[in-house]
């Protein structure tokens, strides 16, 4: 293996795991462990085809976890989980107790822990009595209370919350079991996730080798990974990197005038993880293979009707239970939303900077039309700030970016 196929490889793989540890803290940890058991259930309904739409249409993601991604014993790393681990008393390692039980000592040490449990028992005591009047049933209610081990907790809380977590209800105790079904999902989703940002990436670079320099295409991979991470700013969706990546394989497919069939297979595994993305596949596609002929424009109109069908029978036929948990039309709230601007023209302000490099290059001549489409369509049927909805027109563009870059920097050109 040649050293620089080496270095392309590693550097994806590093690049790919920074960026998934990135999203795990932004996505699965958003909310804790509320976020991580909300995470389950709905990967459970969507499983079943009872979810919400329009995630349920994009069900590609489902099986692959259900079925692939949860068996792969990958754990990912958050500073959160791993605290709360520990607090909550799951965590029964000796180093980690020891050190659990240093920390608490030096913020708060024993012998402060004992008076202050003392003083709080005392002054219980003195209310109470004060409450009822009456000595024997302020003892007697002070005993009930002291039975329920309040004052170990002040003085011991390592040893009182691990014998606390034997009672927390099930949900609780499978969060923080590698072994349960929830925590296999919950990793599932992010090695996922990690598979297609590392796959994106490779075919990000073979994308770029198409218009520019080896060099320049090496370095475009860390810009994207950056383009990728700011995609979490919002609620990640389960299926976007998995579409992005077909999006960017059909960009290939398409440059490199591969035989219809291959685009037509494409377009249809696009349809179960994103319509949308499928049909502006099939519109870059015509847009290429124009002036048509009739055959050309058979087996265009084939392509441009696929994911409109799909999407008809995912939506009317096999989940026609689904309800939106969104408005399907955003025009309004696009408009009233400051970020709905400020955040795609930041996105996209390096890209469109060299707009004059797309009437240079054939292919984006021949098909850059899609990108006003694909604006109009986002922005009234879907948040414009989130920022995840671009990555394919970045994807698209950043060949054009970086060849802007290369000829503004290349000092023989004039």
């Amino acid at each position: 293996m040649k050293r620089q196929t080496l270095l392309i490889f590693l550097t994806v793989l590093v690049l790919a795991y920074i960026t998934t540890s990135i999203g795990f803290w932004l996505a699965e940890d958003s909310f804790s462990t509320v976020g991580r058991i909300f995470l389950y259930e709905t990967h459970k309904k969507m499983l079943r085809g009872v979810g919400v739409a329009p995630n349920q249409y994009r069900y590609l993601p489902y099986p692959l976890v259900e079925y692939f991604f949860k068996h792969i014993p990958i754990r990912w790393y958050s500073s959160t989980y791993t605290k709360l681990e520990r607090w909550l008393g799951f965590d029964t390692r000796e180093f980690a107790l020891k050190s659990y039980r240093r920390n608490i000592d030096a913020f708060f040490p024993p012998e402060e822990r004992e008076k202050f449990a003392e003083d709080l028992e005392k002054f219980l005591s003195a209310e109470l009595l004060k409450l009822t009047k009456n000595p024997v049933v302020s003892n007697l209610i002070l005993s009930i209370a002291n039975n329920f081990g309040w004052k170990n907790i002040i003085i011991d809380p390592v040893q009182s919350l691990r014998d606390l977590a034997k009672e927390y209800p099930t949900v609780i105790v499978d969060l923080f079991d590698n072994r349960s079904d929830l925590n296999k999902v919950v990793n599932g989703y992010a090695t996922m996730r990690f598979a297609f940002t590392f796959l994106l990436l490779l075919i990000l670079y073979l994308w770029m080798k198409l218009f520019v320099s080896d060099f320049t295409a090496y370095v475009s991979l860390f810009a994207y990974s950056v383009f990728l991470t700011f995609g979490y700013g919002d609620f990640a969706q389960y299926e976007f990197l998995l579409s992005v990546f077909l999006f960017l394989v059909g960009l290939i497919v398409i440059h490199q005038r591969k035989p219809w069939p291959i685009i037509l297979m494409l377009v249809i595994v696009q349809s179960f993880a994103r319509t949308d993305h499928a049909f502006f596949t099939a519109v870059i596609y015509s847009l290429y293979n124009l002036p048509l002929s009739r055959s050309k424009f058979l087996k265009q109109s084939v392509l441009v009707f696929i994911p409109i069908l799909i999407t008809f029978v995912l939506s009317k036929i096999v989940f026609s239970n689904a309800t939106y948990y969104v408005e399907p039309n955003h025009i309004v709230e696009n408009i009233h939303d400051p970020w709905a601007f400020v955040y795609p023209m930041i996105f996209l302000s390096l890209p469109l900077s060299f707009a004059k490099k797309i009437g240079e290059s054939y292919f984006f001549k021949k098909t850059w039309l899609w990108m006003i489409l694909f604006g109009v369509v986002n922005f009234f049927a879907a948040m414009t700030r989130e920022i995840r909805l671009f990555l394919p027109v970045m994807a698209y563009l950043f060949p054009i970016f970086w060849c802007g870059v290369e000829s503004l920097y290349n000092k023989n050109e004039k």
